[in-house]
């Protein structure tokens, strides 16, 4: 009997000391995947901010605009030396949404590839300028990561746009004149072109004004 008893403590014994064993030893904490602890990375803007207003405009060479001139406008702005400016004849085939293109200035022989484009609005009215922009840009083509805002163009209430085109970031401002509504756009072959050609739009937009 006493040595049964004998038994029974030492099997008591075993099995109170294996509990405290598993008692002191602490519980495995999980590690985190990488995938479950790495923060999501933000897509990254392809062509870059949209408006670059700390770019300066380019010196100005030429005038565009007043009557008598190779593009009489109903408006006048300046372009750098050495852009060639002529006036589109045949607009109409060449209209896009609501806008018909009346004058090109040629970057090409300032050693650059990209155009400044003088458009005039046709279309019902009233059109508000994003509807108008919008028309403009749907029919041209690729055209996201609109952006739009109120602006001036020299004295003159205007309306921008900036947008990404197939090939580059590209602009646009809508001007308000006497005698209707003008759009100034910008296309550079590239993004290296767009930087390149930019300062004349802004050039362009700074200096434009009402013919004298």
């Amino acid at each position: 009997m006493k040595r049964q008893v004998a038994v029974l403590a030492a099997l008591t014994l075993a099995v109170s000391a294996g509990c405290a064993e598993k008692k002191e030893k602490p519980a495995a904490v999980p590690t985190p995947s990488a995938s479950a602890s790495a923060s999501p990375t933000a897509s990254p803007i392809a062509f870059g901010p949209p408006w670059h207003d700390e770019v300066a405009p380019a010196a100005a060479g030429v005038t565009v605009g007043p009557k008598g001139s190779t593009c009489p406008l109903p408006i006048t702005f300046s372009v750098p030396a050495k852009w060639k400016v002529r006036a589109v004849t045949s607009g109409a085939d060449r209209k896009t949404g609501p806008a018909v293109p009346i004058c090109e200035i040629d970057a090409k022989p300032a050693g650059h590839i990209g155009f400044l484009r003088v458009w005039r609005i046709e279309g019902p009215a009233p059109r508000t300028p994003q509807i108008t922009l919008d028309a403009f840009m749907d029919d041209d083509g690729r055209a996201t990561e609109r952006q739009y805002r109120r602006t001036k163009a020299g004295p003159l209430d205007s309306f921008e746009a900036s947008w990404a085109g197939e090939r580059a970031r590209r602009r646009a401002i809508l001007v308000s004149s006497l005698y209707g509504k003008v759009l100034i756009t910008l296309d550079g072959a590239d993004s290296d072109g767009f930087t390149a050609v930019f300062p004349a739009y802004q050039l362009a937009k700074s200096s434009a004004n009402l013919p004298k």
